[in-house]
């Protein structure tokens, strides 16, 4: 017997809601079958459509409540989702703080709801070849990540509910939580301590921010955000420094690898195990030094791996692993999705610690 399509309703029908819809609609274990949002406007063709988050936890065909408003909101519709007997899987942040963060936890727990944060990114064949590199040591020790993010102005105008820290959390919350989660993921390192600096474009509006991260590993990660450029000039990269090597990890969507350094006759095989073909030049083969690290060498690397697809294909295709996740656990309580609401209060906790350093009016915001 096939098991019946589990039901999806989406809360915040913006251009993001009709996104996920698009992505969900294509599977074959879930569909869309309710939209909740105040503006009557925005009601859908061919699902349920409710003004009142209520009327839609009460409709009987939605399974997976998914929130896509904003982050101020995560925490109190997330726990009456549960308690209404919903599952649910946040947008990121999972939560404005690292107490209501906790307390989407507890409630979880309590409940026995699959809940979960949209870390999309996490579920990317760039992102998982990367991962395997720095766990295996290819080009040595990790030292550093650097990420650069300068995005568009353009998606966030002025009055945007963006620039209200109340209801965003500011940048380093509403945003740069999906890359310190990724450095979390990729490297496994865990935050220390972390600041942050940032300049605003006009009172109330700061639009660049810098933090950086110290990790038990005596790793280092800077993180640049801006919202301040024109729609054709984005870009984002993810620089990670090794003993005998660097990686570039191109889009905001990681899309490509750059990669150059020294490193092993082994530590090529499985380089061309994950990427196929590896431009390689034989060195003489030594042992270098760097750091308290000694190292055999015997190739220099450049070379780059890049997925084929288009970005909104790529990304849609994480939305939708994101999902098939949610539901497996669903099915099967001992399966661990790959995004859990430990990996979504980490990513926030280290935002909010950088984020205070720099507004310390912010934690009590929060209380």
């Amino acid at each position: 017997m096939t098991p019946r399509k589990k039901g999806i309703g989406i809360v915040g029908y913006g251009g993001f809601g009709i996104f996920l819809r698009e992505s969900w609609d294509a599977m074959e274990e879930a569909h869309v079958v309710a939209v909740c949002d105040s503006d009557t406007s925005r009601a859908p063709q061919g699902v349920s459509f409710h003004t009142r988050f209520e009327d839609l936890l009460s409709d009987e065909a939605v399974d997976i409540v998914s929130i896509a408003t904003p982050p101020s909101s995560h925490k109190d519709l997330s726990i009456e989702a549960m308690r209404a007997g919903k599952h649910v899987l946040i947008e990121k942040p999972l939560a404005l703080s690292l107490d209501d963060c906790n307390d989407i936890r507890r409630e979880a727990e309590k409940t026995k709801r699959v809940a979960t944060v949209n870390f999309v990114l996490r579920h990317n064949r760039v992102v998982s070849v990367l991962r395997r590199i720095v766990q295996e040591n290819v080009f040595g020790h990790l030292r550093r990540v650097d990420l650069r993010n300068y995005a568009t102005h353009e998606t966030v105008p002025e009055g945007h509910w963006f620039w209200k820290p109340e209801v965003s959390g500011r940048i380093l919350l509403e945003h740069g939580v999906h890359f310190f989660d990724l450095a979390h993921h990729i490297t496994g390192a865990r935050a220390v301590d972390a600041w942050s600096l940032g300049v605003e474009r006009k009172a109330g509006m700061e639009d660049r921010v810098f933090a950086a991260v110290k990790y038990d590993t005596g790793m280092v990660g800077t993180y640049w955000h801006s919202f301040s450029r024109p729609r054709e000039l984005e870009t984002t990269t993810f620089h990670f420094a090794f003993d005998l090597g660097e990686i570039e990890m191109v889009g905001w969507i990681p899309l490509e690898l750059e990669l150059w350094g020294w490193t092993s006759d082994a530590a090529l095989g499985s380089l061309r195990e994950m990427m196929g073909n590896v431009q390689s030049i034989p060195i003489a083969p030594r042992q270098e030094k760097s750091s308290e690290f000694t190292y055999d060498v015997a190739h220099e690397v450049r070379t780059s791996f890049a997925l084929p697809d288009p970005k909104l294909d790529i990304y849609a295709a994480g939305v939708r692993e994101v999902m098939a996740d949610v539901i497996r656990s669903i099915e099967d309580p001992s399966h661990r999705m790959l995004v859990t609401l430990e990996d979504g209060t980490e990513a926030v906790r280290i935002a909010q610690s950088a984020t205070e350093f720099a507004h310390p009016a912010h934690a009590q915001q929060q209380c």
